[in-house]
């Protein structure tokens, strides 16, 4: 559809290049020697104009009917992912009464049945695992536990650290 529209679009174009020559008495073909070329001219060119038309009409209803088939493919697509959806929230929401019946159960359980385990997940674990301080074993003494070192003393105060310029009394280094 979209190759004969663009024919046609050729074909219509030609015929403007060549009234427009004619028109202008830039082209002059047989308008002396047939008195209905004009005539003759003006229903071809009506008739090309006509195709133009229906061809373009063709290719849109063409493009509508794909759009709409396109746009019922998506709703199906939705309606399926809904369902989906759905059928995971009555899982979950089964699997929380059963879990909650479970633990009611060991609740009221007497003291003479052994109560049944129920299972609890593990706790979340963090992004980023801590760090586990093992003492270092030693081949001089087994019980050797290694420290960190100790922290550093305080630097001395700016004002009394001694100044970069003797000759002037008032320049203090800035604080780093």
């Amino acid at each position: 559809m979209e190759t004969l529209k663009k024919i046609v679009n050729i074909l219509v174009m030609l015929y403007l290049v060549v009234a427009a020559l004619i028109f202008l008495d830039i082209l002059n073909v047989g308008q002396s020697s047939n008195p209905t070329f004009y005539t003759n001219f003006f229903i071809a060119g009506a008739a090309l104009m006509l195709l133009e038309l229906v061809v373009e009409n063709l290719y849109v209803m063409s493009l509508k009917r794909g759009q709409g088939q396109t746009q019922n493919k998506i709703n199906e697509l939705k309606a399926s992912l809904y369902d989906h959806k759905q059928e995971l929230q009555e899982i979950k929401t089964k699997h929380a009464e059963e879990l909650a019946a479970a633990r009611a159960a060991n609740a009221n359980a007497p003291a003479s049945y052994p109560k049944a385990p129920v299972q609890v997940p593990p706790p979340a674990r963090s992004q980023y695992n801590e760090p586990v301080v093992k003492p270092v074993n030693s081949p001089l003494n087994n019980d050797l536990i290694i420290t960190p070192a100790p922290i550093p003393p305080a630097p001395a105060a700016p004002e009394y650290r001694p100044t970069n310029n003797p000759d002037v009394d008032t320049y203090r280094e800035p604080n780093r």
